[in-house]
């Protein structure tokens, strides 16, 4: 690597001492130098481990508010115990280099002790500063020029040491001094020293964020007195300090290992141009991860408008429908107009603040805590380097993107815009919304191909800003309690995007979003049971008010793996054409969202509870048993190794507990409290209300799908005429349940093989099951293997009835085909008969959701023909005319129920 001199001198780095002639005067300050402990490398730009009075009594205090993250500090420890650690610091400024210095002495990491260009006189102890200026005239004397710390060698002695220290990147005085004298650059100066070390110097970029506001184009008179968020004067930035440390972080970006760029750097470059290269990518490294923090700079809800609206993809689309429609070129415009404003988010930040703060207030009234995965968002934010990001959460409340923004900004990021049904757009929350980040888009737009390109042109707008975006791929709330079939309009929008190039990557988040109890359970059940839906609207908000009077658990907030766009393209291989090829790409990526979500869902006590519950038809059951067949789910679960909840790390705790919640709230009652009963036996059980079971039946829903594959392998053994069986039977009956239920669960990638071999050896292991001879793979039902697998098996079983109830009811479709409310409606009616008189035992089994993916999996199999809506009207159902499969289904249902 070139020096760019090549002729040796007192300039460089190690060189030898010229002492100017001596006189007196020499002498007498040498001697006086001395007296004081003063000598040639005292330096104003190093401030002692005890500072002056002024610092210790002035900002000490208001330095230990700020929040450093422990993970920083453990990366600090380490690049420290590697090599010599310099930070870098993009602006110059004395209050940040005080900062660091005093809180990493307190928080017991290297802190930086020398900067380099900076004067720290008005700091320093009056003993020091003594000694500084003795030792400064006294090298006057000597040497007829003043102590220069790039020419004395005093920072290669600081980093042998392993010192830290600090340089700045941008600012008018280091670049005078960089540009006027090159040999004094810093970085250039490190990379000379970098040569003399074995081991590497670490050029660490860092800052602190008093301010969360994503930056604005204009600056106002504030800004042009006072500087902006970014570099701040020193009056805003003193008062920034005093006034909101407690809310400053700490950020820390990759550091840059110096040795590891000598060596990739051309051996016949220049270190000037090397030192360039390496303050270009500090200063990059910053501004990235400023912008976790901040976001793109904020654009005003016109100019997003007019960057949407002159889109020329979308322009073309307004031409070719002018054309086509015979209508008016301006009409088209003006309807794109009024879809914008319709649609769009108009961000405000006193909205945004406002709205986190009412959310925190909520969060602290309605839940015990909220458990955030503080972990998985760490890799969260190391993902939004390298792109947008769209988290993808599941969909249980209406406070689900509420919890999450708030948690999201109060861990430093900006909170992503919100795609929201149009029905939220209502007065006084839809102002309110919007001003928060919230885009509104219509449930339905089949046939607004107008709407719909506006729609995505907006998105692809906001991808190409740099803004993170959320949306729900289920589409709506789960009235369930588990995750719904995806919906792929927004998804395949956002792919269309990205395949325009509207960003070099995008990175989806699948995020699990879980309650103890859910605020709106009363209203699902109400829909489940054929109600109707109500419309969103001012008086809901007023009744919403008696949701404060009792306290809902905890929340849970989960993420899963960031899922990288590009490089999931490039693990692909596909030769479909390419609108085929897309909407492969589309399912397979929701498909796949949708199994993240599901690995990351959370089993709390409360599930887990209403699991055992319903593992029964029975009205009643006793407590010897009932925790029996907890235990047994949970041994399950542990064996998986699904995530849990911290309270069930103590079991029995954690069941009394909730026992005693659901008594609360009259879902179970104790036997010995049932009027005119007594438990003559002693043996203690509890009654559970039949008209509750579809309660416990969403919160069951909320874990099934961790028991999906013990369930089935259950179901098949105990359908079975014998208590022997074979591997292979059991395999035929899972893959028919696997087809059968497709539109009921999002089932794993697990091949089905290993899964009911995995599950036969669990049940062997716990001597569920016996395996008379591992060659044939052949076993038998043990004595004691019939109740735990009727354990599982039943979590299935309202499944099931179910589909019977639907099977059962299309003797109806007899006389003429019907349209879909109508033969719901029926289905619903003949489900209560039958439940009356005794033919279907689970209340849970009259579901209107899985009566709807009955009907959709009975029309793709002919059991029903199901005909799709000409024009306006509506989708109908009529009797197959070939009977072969519906006698194999019906008789399959009936093999499973037991019949």
């Amino acid at each position: 690597m070139s020096h760019d001199m090549s002729s040796p001198g007192p300039d460089k780095p190690g060189a030898p001492e010229i002492d100017k002639p001596g006189s007196w005067l020499r002498k007498a300050l040498g001697r006086l130098a001395g007296w004081l402990g003063g000598h040639d490398f005292h330096y104003a730009g190093y401030l002692p481990s005890r500072p002056g009075f002024l610092l210790r009594y002035t900002l000490d205090p208001f330095f230990r508010r700020v929040t450093v993250n422990p993970r920083y500090l453990e990366r600090l420890r380490e690049l420290a115990g590697q090599g010599a650690v310099v930070y870098a610091l993009k602006y110059r400024s004395h209050l940040d280099f005080l900062f660091f210095n005093r809180r990493y002495q307190k928080l017991g990491v290297v802190a930086p002790e020398v900067a380099f260009d900076l004067n720290l006189w008005m700091w320093q102890p009056l003993s020091h500063l003594v000694q500084i200026i003795s030792a400064a005239v006294n090298y006057f004397t000597r040497r007829r020029s003043w102590p220069n710390p790039f020419q004395d060698g005093y920072f290669l002695n600081t980093l042998k040491e392993k010192r830290g220290s600090l340089l700045f990147l941008v600012d008018q005085v280091g670049f005078r001094q960089r540009f006027l004298k090159p040999r004094e650059d810093p970085i250039r100066h490190l990379l000379e020293i970098q040569e003399q070390l074995d081991y590497p110097i670490f050029l660490v970029p860092q800052m602190v964020m008093y301010e969360k506001a994503p930056f604005r184009e204009n600056k106002g008179l504030w800004q042009l007195f006072f500087g902006d968020s970014e570099n701040p004067g020193r009056l805003r930035k003193l008062g920034l300090c005093l006034l909101k440390a407690k809310s400053a972080v700490v950020e820390v970006a990759e550091p840059v290992n110096l040795k590891e760029a000598l060596a990739a750097a051309s051996p016949d470059g220049r270190l000037r141009e090397l030192a360039q290269e390496i303050r270009r990518e500090l200063i990059q490294r910053l501004d990235v991860q400023r912008r976790v923090i901040t976001g793109p700079v904020m654009k005003s809800r016109e100019e997003v408008m007019e960057l949407t609206l002159t889109d020329p993809a979308l322009t073309r689309s307004m031409e070719h429908l002018a054309e086509t429609e015979k209508k008016k070129l301006a009409k088209i415009k003006k309807t794109a107009q009024d879809y914008f404003w319709e649609m769009s988010a108009d961000p405000h930040f006193f909205y945004i603040n406002s709205m986190l703060k009412a959310v925190d207030w909520l969060s602290k009234h309605l839940f015990d805590g909220v458990v955030f995965d503080a972990q998985g968002f760490e890799k969260v934010r190391e993902a939004s380097q390298r792109g947008p990001l769209i988290f993808v959460p599941c969909h249980k409340s209406h406070l689900d993107y509420l919890i999450l923004n708030n948690l999201i900004y109060q861990h430093h990021m900006q909170p992503p815009r919100i795609a929201a049904g149009k029905n939220l757009s209502f007065w006084p929350l839809g102002p309110i919304f919007r001003g928060s980040g919230a885009f509104f888009i219509r449930r339905r737009f089949l046939g607004g191909k107008l709407y719909a390109e506006v729609l995505y042109t907006y998105i692809k707008t906001m991808i190409k800003t740099g803004y993170n975006l959320e949306f729900f791929i289920e589409g709506g709330r789960s009235r369930t309690g588990k995750l719904v079939l995806p919906k792929l309009g927004l998804l395949n929008m956002i792919l269309r995007s990205y395949d325009e190039g509207a960003a070099d990557d995008i990175i989806f988040i699948p995020t699990f979003i879980g309650y103890d109890q859910v605020l709106e359970e009363k209203a699902y059940l109400q829909e489940l049971e054929g109600g109707k839906k109500e419309a969103e609207n001012v008086s809901q908000l007023v009744k919403a008010r008696k949701f404060l009077r009792r306290r809902y658990g905890r929340a849970y907030i989960q993420f899963s793996e960031p899922i990288s766009m590009k490089a999931y393209l490039a693990g692909l291989e596909s030769t479909e054409p390419d609108d085929r090829q897309a909407r492969h790409h589309g399912q397979d990526l929701a498909r796949r969202i949708i199994l993240n979500i599901n690995q990351i869902s959370v089993v709390t006590p409360f599930s887990l509870v209403c699991a055992a519950l319903l593992t029964y038809p029975r009205k009643g059951v006793y407590r010897r048993e009932l925790l029996q067949i907890i235990r047994v789910l949970f041994d399950y679960l542990k064996d998986q190794q699904v995530p849990e909840a911290d309270s069930l790390e103590d079991l029995n705790q954690a069941v009394e507990e909730t026992l005693a919640l659901c008594e609360s709230r009259k879902l179970i009652t104790p036997i010995e409290k049932e009027e005119g009963l007594s438990d003559e036996l002693g043996l203690g059980g509890y009654s559970i209300d039949e008209t509750k079971r579809p309660l416990l039946e969403y919160y069951k829903n909320n874990i099934l799908h961790f028991f999906l594959p013990a369930a089935m392998v259950s179901q098949s053994i105990l359908a079975r005429q014998g208590f022997e069986f074979t591997r292979g039977q059991i395999l035929e009956d899972y893959g028919f349940l696997l087809d059968f239920f497709r539109n009921e669960f999002i089932f794993g990638d697990a091949d089905p093989e290993s899964q009911v071999k995995q599950t036969l050896d669990y049940f062997d292991a716990r001597g569920v099951v016996i395996n008379l001879d591992p060659q044939e793979a052949s076993y038998t039902l043990s004595a004691s293997g019939l109740k735990e697998l009727a354990y599982f098996a039943n979590l299935l079983f309202n499944y099931l009835e179910s589909y019977w109830i639907v099977f059962r009811s299309i003797k109806y479709l007899q006389k003429k085909p019907r349209s879909e409310k109508e033969f719901l409606k029926r289905i619903q009616s003949i489900g209560a008969k039958l439940h009356k008189l005794g033919e279907v035992e689970r209340a849970e089994a009259l579901s209107e959701s899985t009566f709807q993916n009955a009907l959709k999996i009975f029309g793709e199999k002919g059991i029903v023909l199901k005909k799709a809506p000409e024009g306006k009207g509506a989708t109908t159902f009529s009797r197959p005319t070939d009977e072969d499969a519906k006698d194999y289904y019906g008789r399959q249902l009936a093999r499973f129920l037991r019949r």
